[in-house]
């Protein structure tokens, strides 16, 4: 199906705020149908299912121990994800990780491209991330 799925992995809900916010940029550039999994609460198997129903996917996750936050580690290892546009929204307070982690775990996926820019938010989505944010919703919805 036209749509995005956008997964996320939040720590302390500074990261799902983010992806909340995706959606809506998402809504308003005109995606058809956008799903939000928060991986932390919402059924595992299912994100998976999503993951491949839906033609576009964003990845938001939390820095974590000097990668990513486990249950996005967990997802990205369960996807066969290939001939797609990913979109990547990283989280950290210092040094954030998150997106060569979830590069890393994406590598072997066949003609997969990730959609630039890499969204990278300090702490807290702040209003400096917006133009980030909207430049990879129309970066990721031309595809």
């Amino acid at each position: 199906d036209e749509g995005v799925l956008i997964a996320c992995a939040s720590i302390h809900g500074h990261t799902l705020q983010a992806a909340k916010k995706m959606k809506e940029i998402l809504e308003q550039k005109g995606a058809k149908k956008v799903i939000l999994s928060d991986l932390t609460r919402d059924d595992l198997h299912e994100a998976v299912e999503d993951a491949f129903r839906y033609s576009h996917m964003i990845i938001a996750a939390a820095s974590y121990d000097a990668s990513v936050f486990p249950p996005m580690e967990d997802f990205l290892s369960r996807l066969n994800y290939q001939k797609r546009k990913v979109g990547i929204i990283e989280n950290g307070s210092w040094a954030p990780t998150a997106a060569k982690s979830m590069k890393a775990l994406l590598e072997g996926a066949k003609q997969l491209s990730i959609a630039e820019p890499v969204v990278t938010i300090k702490s807290a989505m702040k209003a400096e991330n917006l133009p980030q944010m909207e430049a990879l919703a129309k970066e990721l919805l031309q595809a």
